[in-house]
């Protein structure tokens, strides 16, 4: 989740009407109609061919694509009791869930990491802009707030239309049969509030992943927007690595300083994962993004980067593709993914998941093979997925 939540509405989304958002990714898969795309594509301004497009589509209904971070409508936001209105107009959900896991599915995921925002209730809308994580809490009001928003992701499955996994091997077996497939995240530990306890809870709850900081300087380590005030990793930090690795909980460290990051890798006995960001361009760049050193760090685990769409840096959809592929340069092809921060990025060039087939079709136009971005799409999170709960 980015400082700043663009909110401007999602037009993409109903382009191409309430037909379409109906439609299942089974019956997506299946078709050799590309109407639909090379209507969007062309909206966009992008030259891709037909045959181009029913490649694509081959190719998705062959490979899991997997976003490994997302907001899906904002659906943490719903039964919210915010503090400052300012902050409720930034953070309010765009255009609901079921929306965005209908967009998900016509454009051919078979699976996403549904986050929760456990440092939520603590961010505030600055005077730059921004939000930062600058909100007193109460003992108990983040766990109170993630069991909400628990609540909430729970009601989201109740249609059928996504359903809850626990394994790389449930997404294999759902993309098979066309069922689209959810993996419960949480970005930030902060609603452990410094007790390894809720881990197993969280685990229970149906959680496979956690990005132990995001943006309040919680119990665990330094982060990237902040000063730091923990050296990186505190001994609870240190003690949630080890703890989340034998649980097997797959580690996120979006979002964690490089000092964190160094320590994690250090203990770590599992792949890592830092689902969303993008090289930055040497000093001054924005905090958010990281160096090739950091990013290869999180790959010397055998873990995996989610490339970022988002506007720090990047203007267009072909910027994204760059940054991807620059990424691809720095660490190699297994080490890349795709994590699109949806409707919580700050001014995202990859903003709807219709979208979708047309990032895969731009990475085959440079000249990747099939096998290289099927691994980008979702291979490559699938074996890191695998391998944190081994």
């Amino acid at each position: 989740m980015m400082e700043i939540s663009w909110t401007r509405r999602n037009v993409l989304s109903g382009l191409l009407g309430a037909s379409a958002a109906a439609m299942t990714f089974g019956a997506w898969a299946n078709g050799d109609d590309v109407t639909a795309e090379a209507a969007l594509a062309a909206r966009m301004g992008l030259d891709i061919s037909a045959d181009r497009l029913r490649q694509v589509k081959n190719l998705l209904a062959a490979h899991p694509a997997v976003d490994v971070h997302s907001h899906p409508g904002r659906f943490f936001m719903r039964g919210a009791d915010l503090w400052d209105q300012s902050a409720r107009i930034f953070l309010a959900e765009e255009d609901g869930p079921e929306r965005s896991v209908g967009d998900m599915a016509a454009g051919g995921l078979a699976a996403a990491c549904f986050s929760v925002v456990a440092d939520m209730r603590s961010l505030v809308l600055t005077p730059e802009g921004g939000l930062r994580a600058l909100r007193p809490l109460a003992e108990g009001e983040i766990w109170a707030d993630y069991k909400r928003q628990i609540g909430e992701f729970r009601r989201l499955l109740q249609d059928g239309s996504v359903s809850l996994v626990s394994s790389a091997s449930d997404i294999v077996r759902n993309h098979a049969k066309g069922q689209l497939s959810a993996i419960l995240t949480a970005e930030g530990g902060d609603f452990l509030e410094g007790d390894l306890g809720r881990l197993a809870e969280a685990w229970n709850d149906g959680m496979r992943s956690i990005t132990i900081v995001h943006y309040r300087v919680n119990e665990v380590g330094d982060i990237q927007t902040e000063a730091a005030t923990h050296g990186g990793l505190t001994p609870f930090g240190a003690d949630l690595v080890r703890a989340m690795n034998a649980q097997g909980m797959l580690i996120d460290l979006a979002h964690a300083s490089f000092e964190t990051t160094r320590q994690v890798v250090a203990i770590t006995q599992k792949p890592v994962m830092l689902s969303h960001s993008h090289l930055g361009d040497g000093p001054g760049a924005n905090p958010r993004l990281i160096s090739v050193d950091h990013a290869r760090l999180v790959a010397g685990t055998g873990g995996v980067i989610g490339s970022w769409p988002a506007g720090i840096t990047q203007r267009s959809f072909g910027d994204f593709i760059t940054e991807t592929l620059r990424l691809i340069d720095a660490v190699g092809v297994d080490h890349v993914a795709i994590g699109t921060d949806m409707n919580a990025n700050y001014r995202p060039v990859f903003d709807s998941y219709r979208q979708w087939p047309l990032a895969v079709a731009l990475l085959l136009e440079r000249k990747m093979s099939e096998a290289d971005v099927a691994k980008i799409i979702g291979g490559n999170f699938l074996r890191v997925f695998a391998a944190a709960a081994a």
